[in-house]
């Protein structure tokens, strides 16, 4: 445990004095390339990698690789690739082969709560991939085992598929092999929310439950254990490479090898030491895995065993001579019971054994939730509420699940009659899950939306923890001394406070994590691609999308804005604004209404007044609103929401106005708050922009309308389009900052360099969502903004609030 602790310090220590070297390092080509640049690269084939829902395509992992540049003779060196195919290529572990494509930076996250691709690749040793389009194997050369191994699995897999339909044979590809390429996206959601997502990654619970079901075996067998117990470590060893060695499963499988070897020289098994060596082991060979969620989430949960479990049973059950007397005083009792009434005894107890095992695994539960808890809020933001009660009915089955499922994959290889009535058993096991996840998630609260907590709050989070189990020891050794010296009634006073302290303080920690509110104006122009998604929040605690969509990404609403809204832990959306209904600005919207439901609600969806109200568009989002319960209201020229100080004003359009563009009738918001200012403009062009100018030059209409003489911050409109934010309104509306929405490397050239060029003209800061991510603003005594990739923010330089 001290080596443990001494090498995460001294990594932490290391990336601290030399982070930037060693990322230079890593990251070999910045400066020499963009983003993309043309290679040929050589290396030798390390791993095949299915991806989820990708099975038009190959993925792998290259090592040892060698890399040149189209025009340059340098040869640079990776140690590992990742390597993307569009096309079914067949490949070995071992062959070397030599590619041609698209070399790229892996990207990273630009709004908070996003997935981060470069993260979780450079937690693997990777730092770029290749989008091949030629591929020649040089040499068929293959690596036995891992080609073996690789054999097996596909093999399995295609087991799996034959026998079993396609949503369950996904599941058991992921549970039993790692492979998530069939794996159901809506099973995998709905295992998460329902706290069981552990059961689809390979962990302790798989190779513990595999690992032991073969020493039974062996030892029914009558084979010595000199001869099982090195097969059982070979056989180990051989899962975790055919399921490619996840930290998880890496993890479970040195534990398990150091247990099997306890037993093979006559040594004692020590958990904790076990699980430091683990770790150790890991993070020599990935030092980055000490920031990736699987490392915290699998230490962590162990850690919580190990450590936690002890301290609850002592506070729920007793201490260890209390259990003690009160097992030899039920013995008795039960004997007697036994012995005179039979039937009702063997009930009894078979009702007390179970209770106990629930009990057992109820503490378990908690303890693992205690230690897991930061990791888990700070990576998804979001706990099951009933995943504690789900897992105590989903656990008890997995070791037959898991077992019938590795036998009906093995044997089915061979007989595949056989395989595939075992696999009936593990239809039916699954479609038990399922149903149990679906019934929980019909409660009220099956998903609780916490939002991200900082990192001051995890730190204090586990010193107060760690506090509360030093506490917790020597407070059980004040009750030890106590009852040495015969002070049964103050023992008993100890221990009491002891248990109460127990029970209560576990769950005021909690409070640690939840959100602190602000109480500041804040303004986030997120990173949607090509699009515009805004999200505002009032000093007053209010909630406001304006616009979300998106072009150029995928489920932008479901990947890109939900994301953000679970990490601030928003559970309601007072208002949810669509400017006009291109697709870029309602997409997103839409997804998310229709994912609305218990964990988040919305309150009232606002469309512009306009006369064609049966655009395609709105409609959508008209129809998916009624079907959400979703109240639907129209904003005009001169409609005002105030909020205290803040008070937020339509521009345009006017009410039942008929534009011949729907940018031309895009809803224009201008929101002001003490000194501060800001306008929103959608897509503002034409008739809608001449409305907008004839209201900002008029005097009369600006004091009507409580606008101010410049605005400090002004969201461009159009992405940044050439004809958008002409001369003559950047000279009304004189902003300080301008913040543009819009798609790294989109095709429409978008900002435009006339634009950029007005901007600079006219003095304002300028803000780009290609360049530095989700901008975010906070308005407090000063206005701070910031880009979610930039290191330090901007701040303006007078004081707004003195």
């Amino acid at each position: 445990m001290w080596i443990l602790s001494g090498t995460i310090l001294l990594f932490l220590l290391y990336r601290t004095i030399a982070s930037e070297r060693d990322d230079a390092r890593y990251y070999c080509f910045q400066g020499i390339f963009e983003e993309q640049a043309r290679a040929h690269v050589t290396g030798c084939i390390d791993q095949i990698c299915p991806e989820q829902g990708r099975q038009d395509r190959t993925s792998c992992y290259l090592k040892d690789c060698r890399i040149r540049l189209d025009g340059q003779n340098t040869i640079y060196y990776q140690s590992k690739l990742y390597v993307v195919l569009n096309d079914k290529t067949v490949l070995h572990p071992g062959n070397t082969a030599s590619l041609t494509g698209s070399l790229q930076e892996i990207m990273t996250a630009t709004n908070p709560g996003m997935f981060d691709r470069r993260e979780y690749y450079k937690e693997k040793g990777v730092y770029y991939e290749l989008r091949a389009t030629t591929l020649q194997i040089t040499s068929s050369r293959t690596n036995p085992v891992k080609d073996l191994l690789y054999r097996l699995r596909n093999r399995m897999g295609e087991v799996y598929t034959t026998s079993l339909p396609a949503k369950e044979s996904g599941i058991v590809s992921a549970m039993i092999l790692g492979d998530k390429s069939l794996l159901d996206i809506d099973i995998r959601q709905l295992y998460q929310e329902s706290g069981i997502g552990h059961l689809l990654a390979i962990s302790g619970l798989h190779v513990s439950i595999l690992c032991m079901a073969l020493i039974r075996f062996f030892k029914h067998t009558g084979i010595s254990e000199r001869i099982f117990i090195p097969a059982g470590i070979g056989l180990v060893l051989a899962y975790g490479q055919m399921t490619d060695f996840s930290i998880s499963t890496s993890r479970a499988v040195i534990m398990m090898i150091l247990l099997l070897a306890a037993d093979l020289f006559e040594r004692t098994y020590d958990g904790k030491n076990s699980l430091a060596i683990a770790a150790v082991i890991i993070l020599l060979q990935k030092p980055f895995a000490l920031f990736s969620c699987s490392f915290l989430l699998s230490f962590g949960a162990m850690a919580g065993i190990y450590f936690i479990v002890p301290f609850l049973v002592q506070i729920w059950s007793g201490d260890s001579w209390q259990k003690h007397r009160k097992r030899r005083q039920r013995h008795f009792s039960d004997r007697e019971l036994c012995a005179n009434h039979p039937r009702i005894g063997a009930g009894i107890l078979f009702i007390r054994q179970r209770a106990s095992t629930a009990a057992g695994m109820l503490l378990i539960s908690s303890a693992i939730q205690l230690t897991t808890l930061p990791v888990i809020l700070y990576f998804f933001s979001e706990v099951p509420l009933y995943g504690i009660l789900i897992n105590l009915l989903v656990i008890p089955l997995a070791a037959l699940l898991v077992i019938l499922s590795f036998l009906g994959g093995l044997t089915g290889c061979i007989c595949p009659i056989f395989g595939t009535f075992l696999l009936s058993t593990v239809y039916w096991l699954l479609s038990l899950y399922e149903k149990l996840c679906q019934l929980f998630k019909r409660l009220p609260g099956h998903v609780l939306i916490l939002g991200r907590p900082a990192v001051w709050q995890i730190i204090l989070y586990y010193i107060l923890l760690c506090g509360l189990l030093l506490w917790m020891r020597r407070r059980s050794k004040q009750i030890d001394e106590l009852e040495y010296q015969h002070s049964a009634a103050l023992a008993t006073s100890v221990r009491r406070y002891r248990r109460l302290a127990g029970q209560v303080i576990p769950f005021v920690l909690i409070l640690v994590l939840l959100p602190v509110p602000s109480g500041s104006l804040e303004i986030v122009v997120l990173d949607v691609g090509q699009g515009d998604g805004i999200y505002l929040h009032t000093p007053s605690g209010q909630n406001i999308l304006v616009d979300g969509g998106s072009t150029s990404e995928n489920q932008v609403g479901k990947y890109r804005i939900l994301p953000f809204l679970k990490t601030r832990g928003i559970r309601y959306i007072n208002y949810m604004i669509a400017t006009h209904a291109d697709e870029d600005h309602i997409n997103g919207l839409a997804e998310l209404m229709q994912m609305s439901g218990d964990s988040y609600r919305i309150g009232t969806l606002l469309l512009p007044d306009v006369a064609d109200k049966a655009q395609e568009g709105y409609q959508l989002l008209i129809q998916t609103a009624q079907t959400k319960n979703i109240t639907v209201a129209y904003l005009s020229s001169g409609a005002n929401l105030t909020y205290g100080a803040l008070s937020l004003l339509c521009l345009n359009p006017p009410s039942g106005s008929g534009f011949s563009s729907a940018n031309d009738e895009s809803i224009v918001l201008s929101l002001r708050y003490n000194d501060f200012s800001c306008l929103l403009t959608g897509d503002l062009a034409g008739e809608g922009e001449e409305e907008v100018r004839r209201i900002l030059a008029s005097a009369s209409l600006r004091k009507a309308y409580n606008i101010p003489e410049h605005y400090t911050l002004l969201k461009i409109a159009h992405h940044g389009s050439k004809n958008s934010s002409d001369e003559e309104l950047l000279s009304l509306i004189r902003p300080e900052y301008a913040l543009i929405s819009c798609g790294r490397h989109n095709r429409y050239g978008h900002p435009h360099k006339e634009l950029l060029q007005r901007l600079k003209n006219c003095h304002a800061g300028i803000f780009r969502t290609d360049q530095s991510g989700a901008l975010t603003v906070t308005v407090k005594r000063r206005v701070t903004i910031r880009g979610y990739l930039d290191k330090t923010p901007s701040k303006l330089a007078r004081i707004l609030f003195p």
